[in-house]
């Protein structure tokens, strides 16, 4: 893969992990992590779901919500896992991830928004998911 395919891939994953595009050595951490982890290119699927998400970036939380249900060891949910481990080690970063205080019933409705926005992803993404998998294959 290209360094500027993977440094696209790193921003877009860093904007939507933290909605924001990550350092510059962030991007160059991802991009040399990316390399040693996978140095093969991707099989058939993988890259037609990496190109869906370059070429459409709004696509990378339901793709992401699905591909953790159905393919959780695949090349995108491991990529995004990558670039979240750097952010949240990243100082820069690391309040994006820790635990906010809240009362009970900010607690409560956070709870039940975030898993209705869950699921609701998982629904569009699984179905965006074997679309763009029928499409490459």
């Amino acid at each position: 893969m290209s360094d500027a395919a993977l440094e696209a891939e790193a921003r877009i994953f860093g904007h939507y992990l933290v909605g924001g595009t990550p350092e510059p050595a962030v991007v160059a951490r991802y991009c040399a992590a990316s390399r040693a982890l996978w140095p093969a290119p991707p099989g058939a699927r993988d890259a037609a779901l990496l190109d869906f998400v370059q070429r459409r970036p709004w696509s990378v939380g339901p793709l992401d919500a699905a591909a953790a249900l159905l393919d959780p060891g695949g090349l995108l949910r491991s990529k995004v896992l990558v670039m979240s481990a750097l952010l949240e080690a990243t100082p820069a970063h690391a309040d994006d991830f820790l635990p906010r205080s809240a009362s009970a019933p900010a607690l409560l409705w956070r709870l039940a928004s975030s898993g209705t926005v869950a699921v609701l992803q998982a629904a569009v993404g699984a179905l965006l998911y074997r679309l763009v998998g029928r499409a490459r294959a």
